[in-house]
């Protein structure tokens, strides 16, 4: 047979189609007859029969495929919604104008009709392939008894015999389909979206539980750190204070000039358990030191040093270099397990917020 093809449609920026030829017309009178979201228009002109397939997408746009056919009439027109269907999947696989909103709804893509000739090129030889297998006759000689304009409109209920009769002996013959009319394809992605906007909804409602949740042990973890941070500094200064009241002569005031040290000494240096305390001007920001003292270095498997941010180390020490232990972050985060130049190197990091209640019997 010999076929030409067409795409045609309107979006956001008016009318395009491809070619663009005398055929407007026509296509337009396709349209404006419309009854239904997805249907069929034929329509014979001389020796020329028009099989057009109009789909509306969001708003007021549409897109629409039609074959012409010079010569011959198909009498397989059962078949023709899935012809035209399977090719509008095909654009929405690929992208081409149309494609799926989030809810799964067939919509434009563009906000016009873009020419696109590898694009247009597979939907001529889908549509050439396709009709090519459709039953067909030689169309009959032209009657002159109906009007080049007359108009009959079918259902897909209706007997097809009838509407076979009518596309060649009415001007236009328009056959209807209201549901059933997507791919086996269409309908799963639809399936799967509509799933998926459930799990979505479900998600939603669980992230803003949580949300509350969150806020309600920010403000409790605040108020914890804050008891951490004075926990911290009692301990320092009551350190200080209990060996100065109590054992003045085991106590000595030493600046080691990196820091103020307070405790025991041997040979002139910082030697036990002690505590340095850093200069506000501390190039690393270091607020104090508790744990032990070798000869004059901080060494110690369980000591605590805290940063004037809040964040604190708690663990084996080697003078300023962390070995393993847990950092607590300014966040409420913290890590458990062996650092590397004072970066956690190997463990595990930890969410201190609410993940879940348990009672004894779970």
């Amino acid at each position: 047979m010999n076929i030409s093809t067409y795409v045609f449609g309107k979006f956001e920026r008016g009318y395009r189609q491809f070619p663009d030829d005398y055929t407007k017309s026509i296509f337009q009178t396709f349209k404006d007859n419309g009854k239904a979201r997805t249907q069929i228009a034929m329509h014979r002109n001389g020796d020329l029969m028009y099989y057009g397939y109009i789909r509306l997408l969001d708003g007021n746009n549409y897109i629409g495929l039609c074959v012409v056919i010079n010569g011959y009439y198909i009498t397989d027109l059962s078949k023709l919604f899935d012809v035209f269907q399977n090719v509008i999947e095909m654009m929405v696989r690929e992208g081409y104008l149309i494609h799926f909103n989030d809810q799964g709804e067939i919509v434009a893509s563009a906000t016009s009709l873009v020419e696109d000739k590898e694009a247009l090129d597979e939907i001529k030889q889908s549509l050439s392939s396709q009709f090519e297998n459709l039953g067909n006759k030689i169309l009959p000689a032209v009657s002159y008894e109906k009007s080049s304009n007359s108009f009959k409109s079918f259902s897909i209920q209706d007997t097809l015999e009838d509407v076979v009769r009518s596309s060649f002996s009415e001007g236009y013959t328009l056959l209807y389909k209201s549901s059933g009319y997507e791919t086996y394809s269409i309908l799963s992605y639809k399936g799967v979206v509509n799933k998926l906007n459930e799990q979505i909804k479900s998600l939603e409602a669980e992230k803003k539980s949580l949300s509350i949740n969150l806020n309600k042990q920010k403000r409790k973890q605040k108020n914890t750190k804050w008891v951490s941070i004075l926990s911290i500094i009692a301990v320092v200064f009551g350190f200080i204070i209990w060996n100065k009241v109590l054992y003045p002569d085991e106590v000595t005031k030493y600046d080691a000039g990196e820091f103020l040290y307070y405790g025991p000494m041997e040979d002139g240096k910082p030697n036990g358990t002690g505590v340095a305390i850093y200069p506000k001007n501390d190039k690393d920001k270091r607020l104090y030191y508790y744990g032990n003292f070798t000869s004059g270095k901080r060494v110690d498997s369980n000591a605590i040093m805290f940063y004037r941010d809040g964040s604190y180390f708690r663990g084996s020490m080697d003078d300023d270099h962390w070995n393993k232990g847990t950092f607590y972050d300014v966040g409420g985060d913290y890590f458990e397990g062996i650092f590397k130049n004072n970066i956690p190197f190997e463990g595990k990091w930890y969410k201190h917020v609410f993940a879940q209640s348990l009672t004894g019997d779970e």
